[in-house]
């Protein structure tokens, strides 16, 4: 899965040395930057998600380099940490008032380093997930009108077109027609797909077995996989935990990522369905495809409304996708790249009841 991305920017090389060697140890990627300005580069190809900042640099300090950061919508949210010698209040101030997160003066602890780093990540999750909530708040009341709004003229136009069709017999005028018809029912499907988020707006949990729910995603559309030569492989643990889950919802958010990546591979490749042993009070849940992946800038959008790399359809799948999986508690993750395939990560939290988990209970395609 797609690793954390922590860039350091320092020019002793030392520094760099030592804090690249804590932070993989601690699982992150890393990349450095010897000056500011090399910092502001890396930024943009290395696209971080926090960054360890030196304050005293060649070419550009710090506070620098932190205010140009701030001042740019798509960077303004990567948390910095400020290290620096500089231990005087004006300078925590100054650097805390042009907008870094944290200020850790040198020397420090590599310990505290590193839950600072923690706390300050999973803040930016909880913004992150406070935002796309907000989102999901605000189509939920959006949706009622629009389905309402264009339903009635819809079936109005679909019905009248569709007469006409049975009596004209001039090429071209049957050719336009029939243009009109595949809109109407684009128009049509992107209606039944805000239904269906409208249907998933509550979530009635029971205990239930998530295998059971994928296998039965999986043989819904066997058929239209069985069409492109797609394989599907399943690697499911034995006796899994049960977990609370909506199991009519659930499916549907399986489904939508199935059809996703049937639709990614072009002809003949593999689905990988699997389930990992639980860790820290989670069942993961991975689903691998062999497609064509999806850009890596375009990843950070996948789950918003109406949002779709496609020629066609209502955008609505991840959507939908992303509102189940927040119902049920779940984290989910989405690694790819293009012309790399994708792999969809889903942790579902368990209940403390049993005693073999007990003390190990425990959060970005369309």
């Amino acid at each position: 899965m797609k690793k954390i991305r922590a860039l350091v920017v320092d020019d002793d090389e030392t520094n760099v040395r030592l804090l690249t060697l804590k932070l993989e140890v601690d699982g992150y990627e890393t990349d450095v930057a010897y000056n500011g300005i090399e910092a502001l580069q890396k930024v943009e190809s290395f696209n971080p998600d926090i960054i360890l900042l030196d304050l005293m640099m060649p070419k550009m300090d710090g506070y620098e380099v932190c205010r140009r950061l701030k001042a740019s919508e798509k960077t303004k949210y990567i948390p910095i940490i400020m290290l620096t010698a500089k231990s005087e209040i004006e300078d925590r101030v100054l650097g805390l008032d042009i907008g870094a997160e944290e200020y850790l003066c040198k020397p420090f602890s590599l310990v505290e380093l590193s839950a600072r780093i923690r706390s300050l990540l999973h803040i930016r999750m909880l913004q992150a997930q406070l935002t796309e909530m907000e989102k999901l708040a605000a189509l939920g009341g959006m949706v009622d009108g629009i389905a309402h709004e264009v339903r009635n003229p819809l079936m109005t136009i679909g019905g009248l077109a569709r007469r006409i069709k049975e009596k004209v017999t001039d090429e071209q005028l049957l050719s336009h027609i029939n243009i009109i018809i595949h809109q109407i029912e684009r128009l049509e499907a992107m209606v039944g797909r805000i239904d269906e988020y409208k249907k998933i707006q509550t979530s009635d949990m029971q205990e239930g077995n998530i295998h059971d729910v994928i296998r039965e995603a999986a043989e819904d559309i066997k058929d239209v996989m069985k069409a492109k030569a797609i394989d599907v492989k399943f690697s499911l643990m034995p006796a899994p935990p049960l977990v609370m889950i909506d199991k009519a919802n659930l499916k549907k958010a399986f489904l939508n990522i199935l059809q996703n990546s049937i639709e990614a591979i072009d002809k003949e490749g593999e689905i990988e369905i699997k389930t990992l042993p639980y860790e820290s009070g989670y069942l993961e849940l991975i689903i691998r495809d062999t497609g064509c992946g999806i850009k890596r800038e375009e990843l950070k959008n996948i789950f918003n409304p109406f949002y779709t790399s496609k020629m066609a359809g209502a955008g609505l799948g991840l959507t939908i996708v992303y509102k189940v999986i927040q119902d049920h508690k779940a984290d989910i993750t989405v690694d790819s790249g293009e012309g790399k395939g994708t792999i969809v990560s889903i942790k579902f939290p368990l209940e403390n009841k049993n005693p073999l988990i007990s003390g190990r209970v425990k959060k970005g395609y369309k």
